[in-house]
C-alpha cells in the first residue's frame, strides 16, 4: 500500500518469482507483467482488488493515507485466513526534514484495534514505528442443503452457503444465500459460485473439482474438505486457527 513507482515490488517479484505481488499507490502507473500487478488506487481502496492476500503491508506511507482507519479495517477484510498487516512508518515527531504529522504507536494501537483487527507487534525503533496485525475475525461459507451436514459432493451442487462469522472459539450464523447456480453447466462455473459468497475467505465443502480447488486457492481463498457435521467442522477449523 503506497508503493510509489513500484520499484520494491520489482525487486521483489524477481526475487520471489512463485509469489503473486499487487501495488497500489495514487501516483502509480498501471502495468501487469509476470507476477506483478500495479494499479493507481488509494489506499484505503483496496476492496477493489480481487481475492484475498497473505501479506498486506506499507513502508512510511501510512501518514499519506486520507484515512488511515478506513485502510486498517478494509485490509482487515481482505485477509486471507492466517494472514497479517505490516505497517512500518516514522514515529510522531520523528525528525525527517519534512514538515508531515506522524503517528504516535498509541494511535496506531487504537485506530487498529477499532478497526477490528488483533495487533500482534507493535515496537518503536528510533525514529520509527513497526505494527503487525491480524484480523479478529473472519467469515466461513459452508455448503449445505439442510444447514445441519456439510454438502457431501461438489461445492457447486449444494443447495445454500451457510455463511458464519468465527472469532477464535465462537462462531455464529449470519444467513443463509441461496445457491442460484446449482443446476448450470457454464463454463469456470466455479467462479460464479464463489461470486456469492465471495466476502468470505473460507470455504468448507465436502469435495469440490480440480480445476475449481485451484481457481479458488488462487484467489486466497481456504478450502477446508469435511464430511459430517457443520458445527464439527467448525469446531475443527477454530481448533487449528487456535493453534
Amino acid at each position: 500500500m503506497g508503493c510509489g513507482t513500484g520499484r520494491l515490488l520489482e525487486e521483489l517479484s524477481r526475487d520471489h518469482p512463485g509469489v503473486e505481488f499487487w501495488g497500489i499507490d495514487p501516483f502509480a502507473g498501471k502495468f501487469q507483467g509476470g507476477n506483478l500487478r500495479l494499479l493507481p488506487l488509494r489506499a484505503e481502496e483496496l476492496d477493489r482488488l480481487p481475492g484475498w492476500f497473505h501479506l498486506i503491508f506499507s513502508k512510511h506511507s501510512l501518514h499519506h493515507f486520507s484515512s488511515p482507519w478506513n485502510f486498517f479495517k478494509r485490509a482487515g477484510q481482505k485477509l486471507a485466513l492466517g494472514g497479517k498487516i505490516l505497517v512500518w512508518d516514522w514515529d510522531y515527531g520523528a525528525r525527517t526534514g519534512i514538515p508531515e504529522r506522524y503517528f504516535t504507536k498509541e494511535e496506531l494501537l487504537k485506530m487498529a484495534e477499532e478497526a477490528e483487527l488483533q495487533v500482534l507487534t507493535l515496537e518503536n525503533f528510533g525514529e520509527e514505528n513497526l505494527l503487525v496485525a491480524k484480523a479478529r475475525s473472519f467469515k466461513v461459507a459452508v455448503a449445505s442443503d439442510d444447514g445441519e451436514g456439510v454438502y457431501p459432493k461438489m461445492f457447486g451442487r449444494a443447495a445454500y452457503f451457510f455463511v458464519y462469522r468465527m472469532e477464535k472459539e465462537a462462531y455464529e450464523l449470519l444467513e443463509r444465500r441461496k445457491n442460484i447456480y446449482r443446476d448450470t453447466f457454464q463454463h469456470l462455473k466455479t467462479y460464479d459460485v464463489y461470486s456469492l459468497v465471495e466476502d468470505c475467505n473460507t470455504v468448507i465443502t465436502g469435495r469440490i473439482g480440480k480445476k475449481g480447488e485451484e481457481r479458488l486457492r488462487a484467489l486466497g481463498v481456504r478450502i477446508v474438505k469435511f464430511q459430517g457435521k457443520i458445527d464439527e467442522a467448525l469446531k475443527e477449523l477454530s481448533n487449528k486457527e487456535e493453534g
